[in-house]
């Protein structure tokens, strides 16, 4: 069956074909989970009231999740442990339907525009995956935005934070991503490619196919293939390729962190980021620390602990704050 999210989409903007009618009559009678939801999701996308016509989505979305939760913990009251799990995990899938689902629609209907840019961005702690409207998929990672736009000669993205690509292959149609001094164009391929406005490291990772980067400040033009990473650093003005497993460099998809090398300003930066934390040290204590390692799906305080095997380091932990001294 197609996405059922893309069909729920569509049948909200009445494009539905028959077929997806038909295919949606057949998941809502599966269970009442399934006809609830598209219920709900019918009456909030049809919900009229005096806030504007672009932020509708957002309404519907956040008055469904509270729907759902209320539910939720109503009926967790009569479910045996195992089943409130069970119960959760279910609950926690339609919410990541929801989300997907809003952002499909907001590119369908021009909703969450600015100026003909369709714009999805996640803050410190999230992550988020989308389907463009020309059917690329992206990943973004931890505060991210990406702007997404066409013209006749090429879709354009405009990328801040981290983000993998899977591209949808159109030859007459390129794709090309715009990270303020760097730039890549490609026709369709995965890769992976990072730069966030507090950072002068521009990187880019290729997984299959084929891309070139162009480097604007120094007029030049790169040709990355299958298994190549290229790290360009304004302060140096410079550029560093180089053969990597490609993989791991998307692993925080999937809650995998992977340095190779990193200095502990950097690695600060992006636990900051992915866990929506804030450190304080004297980067003057860490500047000639680097460090290399796989973190693994851990909370903040196991991350600590992982590096201080390493990098010795005293810590104190108040709610979001995180002090950090050299042992």
């Amino acid at each position: 069956m197609k996405d059922i999210a893309l069909i729920v989409a569509n049948y909200l903007l009445k494009n539905a074909s028959k077929d997806e009618i038909e295919s949606l009559a057949e998941w809502k009678n599966r269970s009442n989970r399934n006809l609830t939801f598209v219920k709900l999701m019918e009456e909030y996308w049809n919900y009229v009231g005096e806030e504007e016509t672009n932020s509708r989505i957002d309404i519907a979305r956040q008055r469904l999740l509270t729907r759902i939760d209320a539910t939720s913990q109503y009926e967790a009251q009569r479910l045996k442990p195992v089943s409130y799990l069970i119960k959760i995990a279910a609950t926690i899938i339609l919410i990541v339907s929801i989300a997907g689902l809003s952002v499909y629609i907001a590119s369908e209907t021009g909703f969450f525009t600015q100026k003909n840019w369709v714009v999805v961005s996640t803050e410190a702690g999230q992550q988020s995956k989308v389907t463009l409207p020309d059917g690329t998929t992206v990943w973004l990672n931890a505060d991210t935005e990406v702007k997404y736009s066409t013209t006749k000669d090429e879709r354009m993205v405009k990328l801040s934070g981290e983000a993998y690509f899977e591209v949808e292959h159109a030859p007459d149609l390129p794709f090309v991503v715009d990270m303020r001094n760097v730039s890549i164009r490609v026709l369709g391929t995965k890769f992976s490619a990072s730069h966030y406005p507090d950072s002068k490291m521009t990187e880019a990772t290729l997984l299959t196919g084929k891309i070139s980067m162009t480097i604007q400040e120094i007029s030049q033009d790169i040709e990355l293939q299958s298994g190549q990473k290229v790290a360009y650093d304004s302060n140096k003005t410079g550029f560093i390729k180089t053969s990597v497993r490609a993989k791991d460099h998307v692993l925080w998809r999937y809650g995998i962190l992977v340095f190779d090398n990193e200095s502990f300003n950097d690695l600060i930066q992006k636990l900051e980021r992915y866990y929506a934390v804030d450190f304080i040290y004297e980067e003057s204590d860490f500047e000639d620390i680097h460090y290399t390692g796989k973190l693994d799906n851990l909370s903040i305080e196991k991350v600590l602990e992982f590096i201080n095997l390493t990098i010795p380091v005293a810590y104190e932990i108040d709610n979001k704050t995180i002090k950090l001294n050299s042992k």
